[in-house]
């Protein structure tokens, strides 16, 4: 860099600071100081660089010693020499920064001064400029007369060439007109609508008649400022009132989310029409009337005017909506708002005419940029939540894309959703912020910081980076959840294992991908993942008093997926609570009981404290179904019914080597009754109720039908006689002393 020349441009901008000047003079400054800073850093980056090469030069030669080669001393001089040049040309770099750095704040200073004075700038108030207004010379009014009303010497309204077109847009009206009826009673023989929803295509004939007549006027060359500013306000209000008849009748977007009765819909609509028509008279009369006579000062009325009406209306809209939901509940808000363009009217009245173009483009605009992004918003959650339906395009072509069915739910829906509205908002946000002054500058300068990034004190933040990991995240979450999905769909990838080895399987691929993804989002971020060591360190603390029941059951769940003692599907008691397997997490198992409950138990217990499982190695389940049978019974026969209705049984093992066939056992004899002990093996223990409840059944009718009584709990009373019997006449002293 030459710096010479950028320090006297930095000096000729500092002297050249202190006169008047204005905002674009300003611009140009304060770019051309910007350019002077980049090359002065980039200066103090090169003489910093070569001066660590010098040094490290330095410091590989050493100090001077007695004898050493002249080429050493001469080399090592000149090293020297170069680094006294380099630290002179460093401080001047450094010198050229910071006068760069303390003169952009002169520049951003006086730039915020000239703001504030040409805001709040007075000129004339309303009634000064309506007297200015009628002191104009009488020529001035001619000209404008003939400016609107005359066209090649004539009037506008006596050409042929415009009746013409005038005679095509009535044409064209009334056909539109006979048609409409016929076409829109077709299209709702097609696709039924309420007949709320008729009202957008009222318009559309008269819409049809404008836009030809524009045509036609465009084309014959006879289209003059008052005739355009006619037809484009015109043209523009009925497609605007359109757009907003759609949108606000009773079948539409405002009225599903606001519940509004038909009468609020209406005035709103009505409030909505009257701000459209003043909104496209200003875009039509800002684009037909740069040539107006009439110079800028001589309209400060009709622009105050404008405002003052615009203003109104706008306050008319905002106390007539806000008075029903979901507005009603922020009264504050709605407050606040009236307020400001109270006090924007205001402004306008005593001619503050900077602050009031100001305060009221930048309320208008963020209250139709609010308004705009509801309505979007609304239309994609309704877009994006709406059921399938056969007649959506894009819903059968994702389905047979993705080859799903017609009752599954799209996949990403939610995440698709959610990366849609936040576009829009930011859109709406980055409008706000234009719309308040925000400049193509300040929207690079964000740009950059948000590429970038900033530093917060030592640490440095690059929300780029952060948005690529957030983003990089839910794709890989989403690539684990397919790939789970994949592998519990096509089942000959993982059909020949167990249903616990399957879930076992699927556990660790959710768990490892969730990992995966974790570390390459930190990763993407710019976190350094060895500082996860020091982490680690840290909460090794915090692990060993707090939180070591959560680290023991992670570890007892790794263990568990890992060795597998206990499998989905199992049938398992852990302490007083038994039943089938339905979950298992890396924190806790869950367990279905008989009743139906569900048991959370921590995984931690399932390690430490004994665990019955019931099909670990294989489903046959031993049962012993105890008979109570008399003591007068036929003991051969009894067994031989127990075993015969063991066999007939289809659940229970005969001849198969993982048991015994049924046996009769007469386990005990007591003095109630004969003890026998139907003993089964079954090849499912999840039918052990069952089986047990069919043989008893099955056993007591046999039973029965032989004649065998079944035993009752017996109980013998013995009557001992007392020694000392009364005498009858004892017996009936004591009758008569009682």
């Amino acid at each position: 860099m030459a710096v010479p020349q950028s320090n006297t441009a930095l000096q000729s901008i500092h002297q050249d600071l202190s006169k008047h000047v204005d905002l674009q003079q300003l611009l140009r400054w304060q770019k051309a100081v910007r350019v002077i800073a980049g090359d002065a850093q980039q200066c103090i980056t090169e003489k910093n660089s070569n001066l660590s090469q010098i040094d490290k030069s330095l410091g590989i030669l050493g100090s001077a010693a007695a004898g050493e080669p002249k080429n050493l001393s001469a080399l090592r001089q000149k090293l020297q020499g170069e680094q006294k040049n380099l630290q002179g040309a460093l401080a001047t770099c450094k010198v050229l920064a910071i006068s760069s750095a303390e003169l952009t704040q002169q520049i951003h200073q006086k730039r915020e001064a000239l703001h504030a004075a040409m805001l709040l700038r007075r000129d004339h108030n309303l009634w000064q400029q309506a007297l200015a207004l009628r002191s104009l010379p009488a020529g001035t009014w001619t000209g404008e007369r003939n400016f609107w009303l005359t066209r090649n010497g004539q009037s506008v309204f006596a050409q042929e060439n415009l009746q013409i077109a005038f005679g095509m847009g009535v044409a064209v009206f009334i056909l539109s007109l006979l048609l409409r009826a016929p076409l829109t009673r077709k299209i709702y023989r097609q696709h039924p609508l309420p007949p709320a929803s008729n009202t957008p295509y009222h318009s559309v004939p008269l819409l049809a008649g404008v836009i030809t007549a524009v045509v036609a006027t465009a084309l014959t060359n006879t289209l003059s400022p008052l005739i355009m500013l006619s037809l484009t306000t015109w043209g523009g209000y009925l497609f605007t009132s359109t757009l907003l008849t759609l949108a606000l009748r009773p079948s539409g977007v405002v009225s599903r989310h606001f519940n509004w009765p038909p009468q609020t819909l209406r005035s709103t609509l009505r409030r909505l029409r009257f701000i459209a028509m003043l909104a496209v008279f200003a875009l039509a009369w800002v684009v037909t009337a740069p040539g107006d006579p009439l110079s800028l000062m001589n309209q400060d009325f009709f622009y105050s005017m404008y405002h003052l009406i615009l203003l109104v209306a706008v306050s008319w809209l905002i106390w007539g909506a806000g008075g029903h939901k979901p507005f009603r509940i922020y009264p504050l808000l709605r407050a606040l708002i009236l307020l400001a363009l109270t006090v924007t009217a205001i402004f306008t009245i005593l001619g503050y005419r900077n602050l009031s173009n100001y305060l009221c483009f930048g309320l208008l605009t963020s209250l139709l940029a609010f308004g705009v992004g509801l309505f979007f918003s609304w239309g994609l959650a309704d877009f994006w939540s709406q059921p399938p339906q056969p007649s959506s395009h894009w819903q059968r072509f994702l389905r047979h894309r993705l080859d799903l069915k017609d009752d599954q739910p799209l996949p990403w829906i939610a995440w698709l959703s959610a990366i849609s509205h936040t576009f829009v908002w930011l859109g709406i946000a980055a409008f706000i912020l234009y719309a308040w002054g925000l400049t193509h500058a300040g929207f690079t300068l964000l740009w950059k910081y948000f590429i970038t990034g900033f530093a917060i004190g030592s640490f440095h933040v690059q929300p780029f980076r952060w948005v690529i990991a957030i983003l990089l995240l839910i794709l890989l979450f989403n690539i684990n959840t397919a790939v789970q999905q994949y592998l519990s769909d096509h089942s000959r990838i993982i059909g020949h294992m167990e249903s616990g080895a399957r879930h076992s399987v699927l556990s660790i691929v959710r768990y490892t991908g969730f990992i995966i993804a974790v570390l390459v989002a930190l990763s993407t971020a710019g976190v350094a993942l060895h500082n996860f060591a020091i982490i680690a360190g840290a909460l090794s603390v915090g692990i060993g008093f707090g939180l070591q029941n959560i680290v023991n059951n992670f570890v007892s769940g790794l263990i568990l997926l890992l060795e597998r003692p206990i499998r989905v599907g199992d049938w398992i008691q852990v302490g007083a609570t038994q039943g089938y397997v339905q979950k298992m997490s890396i924190r806790y198992t869950l367990i279905l009981t008989f009743d139906r409950t569900e048991v959370f138990v921590p995984n931690s217990e399932l390690i430490a404290s004994q665990v019955t499982n019931w099909m670990y190695t294989n489903q046959v389940l031993r049962l012993m179904i105890p008979f109570h049978i008399a003591h007068d019974a036929d003991i051969p026969l009894v067994k031989k019914i127990l075993e015969t209705e063991g066999q007939n049984h289809p659940d229970v093992l005969q001849d198969d080597p993982r048991g015994i066939p049924p046996t009769a056992l007469l386990l005990d004899v007591n003095e109630n009754a004969l003890q026998f002990c139907l003993r089964v093996y079954l090849y499912d223990c999840n039918k052990s109720f069952n089986v047990q409840t069919d043989l008893r059944a099955s056993v007591v009718e046999s039973l029965l039908r032989h004649r065998v009584a079944l035993a009752h709990q017996q109980q013998d009373v013995h009557i001992v006689p007392h020694p000392f019997s009364p005498t009858d006449g004892n017996l009936a002293q004591a009758a008569g002393d009682r």
